[in-house]
């Protein structure tokens, strides 16, 4: 009883008792106030300053957190606004925009791409806004939502539709504030824009436009001599004072230096690095492994499965080119002399001559005179022939008439009916007794109508005497007319029935049926001019449709591919799915390896932190070269350490992140291994050591899995370390002042009477560049979108040196720097085109003037740039975010 727990209790109860107040003294008195001093103290690091504005520190955290709510906002009304439209109405706010023609939101009517730095400027020119007086009320927030539902959703609706889209993240009260710093942010920088645009477009003076115009439409040529500043770079101190290595050092030492960057300014910040290690499923290699795996008999029968479904068709050439030969469709060449004098002159076979069907051959046509009988090439017109006429050599037909047909003899004639809204020409060999046209005839023949002679003639001189009371169109009388024959080959009278009676659209072909019969004039009697005039074009108004319509309605004749030609074809489609699906397979179990080991990793760190491992403990770390040899994938690492820009240069660098739909796009890789703000307000963060980020090059067809296994985070590099660099900065300067002199004194040297190509020293003539463009001073690539003009035999040529070529006089020299400034350029334009008439011309047509505007004004960019840098003076406004 002595040991129970309870005595001993008992026993010690006053030091337990005191033991206890204090313990609850340092918790709840000594506890707080250490927390307190150490988030002060160390909040500098874990929560730096993102800008500073009238004495305001703008935390990093308040700018994440007001980003995401911008976000949300953003999302809220596109849902609202999608709603709203779906009902019927349109959002009736300022800035509202919205394409029909695409049914897309093109503006919400505040800032719609949130990020850091938007965040930074809503919030202190809403600041700036409060004092200038501007002011909105709760009753007015709501009153801006009922505008932009325009009436169709009431207050519930919105919360839920606010509720919906957030996922219950934000309140009606922070709504109300987002809107409230938005809109008056939005007012205030709107306000700088007054007098300088008109609704979307900027005011633009006419000698801007003019300006503008020639920036896009006149071309130079030019000569130029370059200068390099790298030649001068021997020339300079390469001791420079320490107060100058100082200057130049605080003056870039905020400045990230990314390679390959163009930009002379000094930066000497260093970006965060990594070395990188993956592994690769090429979507190709795994569909020839599957292909591997096929069988002929897998083949063959998945070529009768789509041939059976109407698969692996192609025209049949030899057919259809007999067809094209025959409607003129195909580009026959031309009869040399020879030929034209050996072949027989062409027969027409107009519908009047109404060729028999029991007849199979023609006899050979004699051949008539020159005068009557013209060589012409195999074609199908689509128009109706005028009714047979017999015209004499000597009557030179009209200038504005076509040619009229030669009526053959009936002996001549195969009495074969054809389409009466089809004339053929064909050709015949004086040698061969047979007709070349009777399989062409055959093929047309069973596309014809049945031939109907119920309908008797109707006499053409009656029908024009009184059309009204024949009950008949004048067009379709004359149509009849021309469709109908009484020669020798058709003694009885009878007339093949009207093709274009069954096509044409006139209603009024019904009653031309029950017109009264009468015989139609002789063949013999020559019609007038005026007549045949208004019958050919009265023929070809009345077929024409019908005749394009019986052509173009033929589907052409069809044969299927033979297997060999489609074997491969057939192979990649089914091996395409297997394949796929072996990818993914094999894209999974490597980052689940990979996946599994950061996570095991991160298990063992924790543990060594809290005392309970070694870092000899650590889990093995997984072989990727022998895990991609064994699933057959390829294993590939970065040659040393690549940063956020550089890795584009890697194989890995082109994929992107897995879209949210397929055959997506996600974040580009750079962004998800480095981290980056994106435009909708979320932050990608930077990737730990060892954690696999999956991405997909979608144009190779390439699956990557890939971590860091090294990684050095951004960061400033003390003076010591890039001493050298400074120093060289500084002696670049000084090299470029030295090139730019003896650019401009060779420039001095030219004289009217003197080429630049005679004053060059002669060991550098490779820097010498004849000829060059013709270039513009701008190269339009979109709407309202331009770039410096290209001159391909310079280097990297900028806005400057365009400025000084074409302000410059045809044979005056100048000198400007490339856009590196790594080369100074002496410049003689030789020509600018067109010439100056030639322009304002142009310039006169509303449309160049209109381009020319959109291009906005210089000095309006400079007028509003000076308005928010006198309000960043004002305010003292720094901004300490990062790239």
């Amino acid at each position: 009883m002595a040991s129970s727990p309870f005595e001993i209790f008992r026993r010690n109860l006053k030091p337990l008792m005191v033991f206890l107040v204090l313990l609850a003294m340092f918790s709840f008195v000594v506890l707080p106030a250490l927390d307190t001093y150490l988030r002060r103290a160390g909040g500098t690091g874990g929560d730096p300053v993102a800008a500073t504005y009238d004495g305001v520190e703008l935390r990093a955290s308040r700018v994440a957190q007001t980003t995401q709510a911008h976000a949300g906002v953003v999302r809220f009304l596109s849902e609202l606004a999608t709603e709203t439209i779906r009902r019927g109405g349109i959002p009736q706010t300022p800035g509202f925009q919205y394409d029909e023609q695409s049914q897309q939101i093109q503006s919400l009517g505040i800032d719609a791409n949130p990020g850091s730095e938007a965040t930074v400027n809503a919030m202190r020119y809403y600041a700036e806004a409060r004092k200038a007086g501007f002011e909105l009320d709760d009753t007015a927030i709501k009153t801006w939502l009922d505008r932009f539902t325009d009436g169709t959703l009431s207050d519930a609706e919105i919360t839920r539709v606010l509720m919906n889209s957030t996922g219950n993240r934000l309140g009606q009260m922070s709504l109300y504030e987002q809107l409230r710093m938005h809109l008056l942010s939005d007012l205030y920088q709107r306000g700088a824009l007054i007098g300088l645009t008109q609704g979307q477009f900027p005011v633009v003076t006419p000698i801007e436009q003019w300006e503008n115009f020639l920036k896009i439409n006149q071309r130079a040529r030019a000569t130029a001599y370059g200068v390099l500043v790298s030649e001068y770079v021997d020339e300079t101190d390469p001791k420079p004072p320490e107060s100058e290595i100082a200057a130049i050092y605080e003056e870039g030492k905020d400045r990230i230096a990314y390679p390959n960057d163009d930009d002379p300014a000094p930066k000497f910040r260093r970006p965060d690095q990594a070395e990188l290690e993956y592994i690769a499923a090429d979507l190709n290699d795994f569909i020839e492994r599957e292909k591997d795996k096929l069988t002929e008999q897998q083949l063959k029968a998945e070529y009768e499965r789509g041939l059976a479904g109407g698969d692996f068709q192609m025209p049949a050439d030899d057919s259809q080119a007999l067809l094209d030969e025959v409607t003129g469709e195909s580009n026959v060449d031309e009869p040399s002399e020879a030929e034209s004098a050996t072949a027989e002159p062409d027969m027409e076979l107009s519908p009047e001559t109404t060729l028999e069907t029991t007849s199979e051959t023609a006899p050979t046509e004699t051949p008539e005179p020159a005068e009557t009988s013209k060589s012409s090439e195999a074609n199908v017109e689509n128009e109706t022939d005028v009714a047979p006429e017999t015209i004499a050599p000597e009557t030179p037909a009209p200038k504005d008439v076509a040619p009229k047909d030669v009526t053959p003899k009936a002996d001549d004639q195969s009495g074969v009916p054809v389409d009466t809204s089809v004339r053929l020409v064909v050709m015949q060999d004086e040698s061969d007794g047979a007709d070349p046209a009777k399989a062409v005839v055959d093929e047309v023949q069973s596309n014809v109508e049945p031939v109907s002679d119920e309908n008797p003639k109707t006499s053409k001189a009656e029908t024009e005497s009184d059309p009204i009371d024949s009950g008949k169109d004048k067009a379709v009388v004359d149509a009849e007319v021309a469709d109908s024959s009484d020669d020798e080959s058709n003694p009885s009278g009878e007339m093949v029935a009207d093709a274009t009676d069954s096509s044409t659209t006139d209603t009024k072909n019904d009653d031309a049926n029950d017109a009264e019969a009468s015989d139609e004039p002789s063949p013999k009697e020559t019609p007038s001019d005026e007549d045949t005039t208004d019958e050919d074009s009265t023929d070809k108004n009345a077929t024409e449709d019908a005749s394009s319509m019986e052509l173009d309605d033929e589907v052409p004749e069809t044969k299927p591919q033979p297997f060999e030609s489609v074997r491969e074809e057939i192979a990649t489609r089914l091996a395409t799915e297997p394949a796929r699906v072996a990818l993914d397979k094999a894209v999974t179990e490597v980052s689940s390896i990979m996946r599994r080991y950061f996570s095991e990793l991160a298990v063992h760190q924790s543990n060594v932190d809290v005392g309970v491992a070694t870092e000899d403990d650590a889990p093995k770390r997984p072989d990727l070269p022998e895990i991609a040899k064994r699933l057959e994938l390829s294993y590939g690492k970065t040659d040393g350490r690549v940063n956020r820009v550089s890795v584009n240069d890697t194989p890995v660098g082109a994929s992107f992140g897995l879209g949210e739909n397929f055959n997506q796009r996600g974040a580009p890789f750079a962004t998800m291994m480095f981290g980056a703000q994106m435009q909708n307000g979320n932050v990608i963060p930077a990737q730990p050591l060892y954690a696999p980020v999956q991405t997909v090059d979608l144009e190779a067809q390439i699956s990557y899995v890939t971590w860091k296994t090294n990684d050095v985070e951004s960061y400033v590099p003390e003076l010591d370390e890039v001493r050298d660099e400074v120093i060289n900065v500084i002696r670049s300067k000084q090299a470029r002042e030295l090139a730019r002199m003896a650019a401009t004194k060779l420039a001095g040297q030219l004289q009217d009477t003197t080429k630049l190509d005679d004053i060059v020293p002669e060991d550098k003539t490779d820097n010498l560049h004849v000829d060059l463009g013709p270039f513009t001073w701008l190269d339009q690539v979109g709407f309202m979108q331009t770039t410096i003009g290209n001159v391909e035999q310079l280097d990297a040529v900028g806005d400057q040196f365009m400025e000084a070529v074409f302000t410059t006089e045809v044979g005056s020299a100048t000198v400007a720097p490339n856009s590196p400034q790594t080369v100074y350029y002496v410049v003689v334009p030789t020509e600018f085109q067109p010439d100056v008439d030639e322009l304002r011309e142009q310039f006169s047509q509303p449309q160049q003037r209109f381009m020319a505007l959109l291009l906005g004004s210089g000095d309006a960019r400079d007028l509003m740039n000076g308005y928010f840098r006198a309000v960043d003076k004002r305010t003292g406004f720094e901004l300490a975010l990062q790239p």
